[in-house]
């Protein structure tokens, strides 16, 4: 897409990724996702055996678990936030 949009270059793109992007940042990217996939996981799971027979059980429950999964990675993520600076990462 930079490519297209930006009129960046290819190299230009590997470059400026490879300047701005440390192992650090992907470790903790790596910490992270997992997390945040066993709590969507977890929820859409819970909310997924509370439905009932009828079709308006699924749509109401559906959304709720996506609600719920929204509202739980973000505070997931806050506290990671506040866990990392404390430990200075």
């Amino acid at each position: 897409m930079s490519v297209a949009t930006l009129d960046v270059t290819y190299t230009q793109f590997v470059r400026q990724l490879a300047d701005a992007m440390t192992m650090k940042n992907f470790l903790v990217g790596m910490v992270k996702a997992p997390v945040f996939a066993f709590l969507i996981g977890l929820v859409g799971c819970y909310e997924g055996l509370q439905v009932s027979g009828s079709a308006e059980s699924i749509g109401r429950l559906t959304t709720k678990s996506v609600v719920e999964s929204i509202v739980l990675v973000i505070l997931a993520d806050a506290t990671f936030s506040i866990v990392f600076s404390y430990l200075g990462i």
